[in-house]
Formats: structure tokens, C-alpha cells, sequence
């Protein structure tokens, strides 16, 4: 029997496919505003995903560049620092114009002025067989005087010659530096650094200091040195020595200053190299900000004691301590550590000074003393702020730590004291303006004998 065909129903899958294909038919119809906002949700999603991207991408970049370029930047900054070449030919510089041309002593005391002389100066100017010269600056009143005393005023410091003059800001005590060059091209043999605030405990330097360290009148006596029982000691508080735990020095890192205990024992060491003698203040001692700040109780000025019958004591080899510009002793021997840099804070110049110089002075066999009470300093009531402080409390204890382990390779005393030098640029402990300063300095100084006839020991 035939079938006749008819046509089946429609499948479910067929009609749905057919609806699907006519509700997108009529998509182009719809209002452009209206699939918008019922999209919303999403096109933001979207968009604030993109954005993202992009911003970590963008910022990923940035942050490679910025360290590629401050790499950059430093890798120039030392190809820029290149040792300086000693000249040949130097002028021989000598005194013809100041009024103190023909004048020679063999003992200075060497102050910064800035104001009207004070009693302290007035008596330092008394000490029997001792010139004192005074450095002026900008701040310095122009009608400035003092009887017995050479006063220096900035117009006399530009005439002298000196290539430093150069390097030295115009409103600092640093200017120091031009003091001590005039006081060694008039004869000095010893240079008293010190401020106008000291005056010294019985009106006698050699009563404190070793002011001879040869001949008839050198002490021939055994020093009391710190021990070397503790190689990792590299730097120590000398006021502990002398009866003060709870103070410590300006240039103490303040990362020793718990460090409260007493020496137990001492070794001895034969005296006559202690070219560099750092002496104790009592009254207000050298430190720091953060000690006047935190140990002040109002407006009471400090009155600090030490004990004036403790031994003086040396440093070691290996052990430092700090060395200031208030109350120290240089012998000729140290001449070319005398000089105050100019590229770091105000306050930190001496102390760097003082570190420097000790490492330079282990290579000519020389050492560091500290010494009982030997002035007295008024407190003021008032202190440095902190900024003048920043370069010792950001890189001090790093500076110790690189000195001690510094080993020259050059064979004379002018080429270590340049290799040192520009071995601390590179590090970031001043920058090159002091390493040519240094180098302007010797030459200043070769003019005057005093690295000619330097040896280093052996």
C-alpha cells in the first residue's frame, strides 16, 4: 500500500534555532542607548581591566628606567672622579703682604670668630709662650680686635695666596683650614685647636699636654693603651675612661652608645708618637645633639666633671675614638691632617677630620691620645642642630668600619693621604670637592717641607 508523504512535524531544536535566528535578525533595530545600559556592568568591567593592565605595564617601565638611569647616573659620577695629578712647577707661596710677613712662633692656638671676643679668648691670649690666631668670616664684626692676638679677617685670608681659599665657604668655622696653613708658614712646630668657649684648667698647656716628644724635654713614660682583646672593637667612648658612663662624644655612632662597660685591663705602649692628643673638656664636653637635647632639663647649662686623676690612655691600631676641633694637640709630625672638610655638614667636618687622619696616622706609626680634663667650656645654652649633625649619624659607623679594614697600596705618605682620599669619594663619605681639596692642600703644604720629610712606617 502507498503512503502518501506528509510533511512531519517541526522539531523542538529546528524552532528554537529559527527564534534565535530572528531575535538577532531584528538586534540592528534596537536603540544604541538602550543595549548600553543594560550592558553597563560590563563594558566597565571591561574597561577597568584594560586600564589596570595598562597601568602595571606603564609603571613596570617607569620603574626600569628610573633604576636603569640612577645607575646610570652613579656609573657617571664615578667615571667623572679622576685622581689628581701633583704639578711640577709650583709657585712658592709666601707671606709678603700681611703685616705679620717676618713673625715666627713655634706654639698657635687656632680659633674661629664670629663674634666679639669672649673671656675664654681673652685668657688664651695670656698663655705664657703660645700666639693666638683668629680666623674671621662672614659673621665676624669688622671692627673686630683683641691685644696679643693676629686676627685674620676674610679680605687679609684672600691675600696670603693659599689654593684652598678656593674650596672654603665664607661663613664657617672651617676656615680654620687658612689658620693652620699661616701658623705653619710662620713657624709652627704644635697647633692648639680650639674654640672661644675654652678656657684651660690652670692656665697651662704643658701641664696637660706632651708638648715635647723628643729630646731633654719629652716625658719618657709608659701610656697606658686600650686592649686588643676584642678584635671586633673598632671604635671606643674615652669618657668612660675618665668617670662619665652615661655621656658620650659627638662622633660616637650612636649605635655604641650602650656600650657602658669599664676597661677590664690595659696593655702599655711607649710614648713619643702620640702625634694627634685629643683632650677632655669639663663643663660642656663635645657631644652631640641628641645628648644636649635629651639629657637637658631646661635652662640649666651644663657643669659636667671627669675625673682629672684617670691616666691618659692610646688608641691601637684597629680602635678609634672621635677627634674634635675643640681641644686638640697636633704635632708638626700630623701637620697634614689638619685641615676641616667642606663637602659634609658643619658639625660632622672635624669629626670626619679626626677619622681620616687616624687611619693615615697607623701608617706612619703614629697614634692617638686622649687626656684628662685639660680645658673648661661654658655652656652657652644652646646646641647645633641636628641638621649640622646629619652627616655623622647617617654614615659614621660605616666610615669606621670602612677605615679600619682600608689597605694602601702606594709607598709614600702624600700618595696614601690621596688614595685614602679618593677612596672615601667613592664611597660617599664627602664628595669630590674634598678630594681636590685634599689634593690643593698638600700642594699648599709641599711649599713648607712637611710631607718632604714624612716617612711612613714599616
Amino acid at each position: 500500500m502507498l503512503v502518501q508523504d506528509r510533511p512531519g512535524p517541526k522539531s523542538p531544536k529546528h524552532s528554537h534555532s529559527s527564534q534565535i535566528r530572528a531575535s538577532l535578525s531584528f538586534a540592528p533595530n534596537l536603540d544604541f542607548s538602550t543595549w548600553v545600559s543594560e550592558n553597563l556592568y560590563k563594558i566597565v568591567t571591561v574597561v577597568l581591566l584594560i586600564a589596570t593592565v595598562a597601568v602595571l605595564f606603564v609603571l613596570r617601565n617607569i620603574g626600569d628606567t628610573a633604576a636603569l638611569l640612577c645607575f646610570e647616573t652613579q656609573a657617571q659620577a664615578l667615571e667623572k672622579i679622576r685622581l689628581p695629578q701633583l704639578e711640577s712647577n709650583i709657585k712658592p707661596i709666601s707671606d709678603t703682604s700681611s703685616p705679620y710677613a717676618s713673625f715666627r712662633s713655634e706654639k698657635w692656638i687656632v680659633v674661629s670668630v664670629s663674634n666679639y671676643p669672649t673671656d675664654s679668648l681673652r685668657k688664651l691670649v695670656k698663655l705664657k709662650g703660645w700666639q693666638v690666631l683668629a680666623i674671621g668670616n662672614s659673621k665676624t664684626p669688622s671692627d673686630w680686635s683683641l691685644k696679643g692676638a693676629i686676627f685674620l679677617s676674610l679680605e687679609q685670608q684672600a691675600q696670603l695666596g693659599f689654593r684652598v681659599l678656593d674650596y672654603l665657604p665664607y661663613d664657617s668655622y672651617v676656615r680654620k683650614s687658612v689658620g693652620y696653613l699661616f701658623a705653619i708658614q710662620h713657624g709652627a712646630k704644635k697647633i692648639f685647636d680650639a674654640d672661644d668657649r675654652g678656657e684651660v684648667i690652670d692656665d697651662d698647656l704643658g701641664k696637660h699636654f706632651d708638648l715635647e716628644l723628643t729630646g731633654e724635654g719629652a716625658r719618657q713614660e709608659i701610656i697606658l693603651q686600650y686592649s686588643h682583646e676584642n678584635p671586633n672593637r673598632t671604635i671606643v667612648n674615652p669618657y668612660i675612661h675618665f668617670g662619665q658612663r652615661s655621656v658620650w662624644p659627638r662622633g660616637l655612632p650612636l649605635e655604641n652608645v650602650g656600650e657602658l662597660g669599664h676597661e677590664e685591663f690595659y696593655t702599655e705602649i711607649f710614648g713619643g708618637k702620640q702625634f694627634v692628643q685629643q683632650g677632655i673638656s669639663n663643663g660642656l664636653p663635645d657631644v652631640d645633639s641628641v645628648f644636649y637635647f635629651t639629657r637637658k632639663s631646661g635652662l640649666e647649662a651644663f657643669d659636667i666633671r671627669f675625673d682629672d686623676h684617670a691616666p691618659k690612655v692610646a688608641l691601637p691600631q684597629g680602635t678609634m675614638v672621635p677627634v674634635n676641633s675643640f681641644n686638640t694637640i697636633y704635632h708638626a709630625s700630623a701637620f697634614w691632617g689638619l685641615m676641616l672638610p667642606v663637602s659634609v655638614s658643619t658639625m660632622a667636618s672635624d669629626v670626619l677630620r679626626g677619622y681620616w687622619g687616624q687611619r693615615l696616622l697607623w701608617e706612619i706609626g703614629g697614634f692617638v691620645v686622649v687626656y684628662p680634663p685639660t680645658v673648661h667650656r661654658y655652656d652657652r645654652i644652646q646646641a647645633y642642630p641636628f641638621s649640622e649633625e646629619k652627616d655623622l649619624h647617617v654614615n659614621v659607623g660605616r666610615l669606621i668600619k670602612f677605615l679600619v679594614s682600608w689597605r694602601s697600596s702606594k709607598h709614600r705618605l702624600f700618595e696614601k693621604i690621596l688614595e685614602l682620599s679618593f677612596a672615601m669619594t667613592e664611597e660617599g663619605f664627602w664628595t669630590e670637592k674634598d678630594l681636590k681639596f685634599t689634593f690643593t692642600r698638600k700642594h699648599d703644604l709641599n711649599h713648607f717641607g712637611i710631607l718632604k720629610r714624612q716617612r711612613c712606617h714599616k
